[in-house]
């Protein structure tokens, strides 16, 4: 019994000790991260620069000229500020768009050329951001612009529209734009090269049923210099249930002189086409005409062409039975 009460008291002497142990370890903790974090705050409250990648939009261009070369699209600007407002600008993604006055632009060895000091126009950029920020730096530290004479010109504009359509579905007519012309300016030389602009790539997929979009137009790097009057068009995709259908027509016969007849062999033909639905009752032979024509006869050849010279505007995917017809003339 006394080995017992022994052991006892001995387990609850190490479970005290080992709770007063952790307690040690977690009180260091809490006084390292403390530490830390003061460390921390003092260090982000100090004054750092850094240099960071900021997009540039080129304002007050010449209404009359246009930018020849190719312009940077970003500059880089060494910043100075305290260790807060640096951390964010590392970690945000977006950047503020840094404009640049092509009023500042002086000229150089001609009037079209032109080069913009961005170093001597730190004052003017720092407005641009809050206060707690200081430029010390840009670069590149000159820009060059070469400048041609804008002209402008009309061309088309054309739907890049890929279509998945569901069973039976088709377009009842040609994708509609508006605008469907648009003018763009830039230098000549770069404008004769140009005879239309497409819309961005579009994939539509199951389609029954009719659209309208709103399509961005396509800016290769072609066009890269280039302005438009319109950045989006829209279209109208007009969708219809279709079927097939069919009919059986007589032949008839063109330019025949007088006193002669013309039998044919057979003497109709069977016109296949598809038709939408909404339309289907409004279809009748009397909208169609296929004919031979007694001109275009061929020597040596007892067969003339079958044409089918009128059919309704409304139907599609038109097709003859038969292209070619056997013939007798008599006088």
């Amino acid at each position: 019994m006394k080995r017992s009460q022994g052991s006892q008291s001995s387990s609850q002497v190490k479970v005290k000790e080992g709770i007063r142990l952790n307690r040690r370890v977690f009180t260091f903790l809490i006084c390292l991260l403390v530490s830390m974090f003061f460390w921390l705050m003092m260090s982000l409250s100090k004054e750092y620069s850094i240099t960071v990648s900021f997009p540039v939009n080129y304002v007050n261009l010449p209404a009359d000229k246009i930018v020849a070369n190719q312009l940077p699209e970003t500059i880089d600007i060494e910043i100075m500020s305290s260790g807060f407002n640096l951390l964010l600008y590392k970690i945000r993604q977006q950047r503020e768009t840094v404009l640049l006055d092509i009023k500042d632009a002086r000229p150089y060895t001609s009037r079209n050329h032109y080069f913009l000091l961005c170093n001597s126009r730190i004052d003017k950029i720092t407005a641009q951001f809050n206060g707690d920020i200081k430029i010390t730096k840009i670069n590149p530290d000159t820009i060059f612009l070469n400048f041609n004479k804008k002209v402008t010109k009309r061309v088309p504009v054309i739907a890049t529209i890929n279509i998945d359509f569901e069973s039976s579905y088709q377009l009842t007519d040609s994708i509609k734009l508006t605008p469907s012309f648009i003018d763009i300016s830039g230098a000549a030389d770069v404008l004769d090269k140009i005879n239309s602009v497409e819309t961005a790539p579009v994939n539509l997929k199951k389609v029954a049923s009719s659209l309208s979009l709103k399509l961005g137009l396509l800016k290769t790097a072609a066009l890269k210099q280039v302005e438009f009057s319109e950045s989006v068009v829209h279209a109208e995709v007009n969708v219809k249930k279709y079927t097939e259908a069919s009919l059986e027509l007589p032949i008839e016969v063109s330019n025949l002189p007088y006193g002669y007849s013309l039998k044919t062999f057979p003497d109709k033909v069977i016109v296949k086409y598809n038709v939408a639905f909404d339309d289907y009752a409004t279809i009748n032979p009397l909208q169609f005409r296929a004919s031979v024509d007694y001109l275009k006869m061929e020597q040596g050849s007892n067969k003339l062409k079958v044409a089918l010279e009128k059919y309704p505007s409304t139907i599609r995917s038109v097709k003859l039975s038969i292209d070619k017809v056997e013939y007798i003339i008599r006088k």
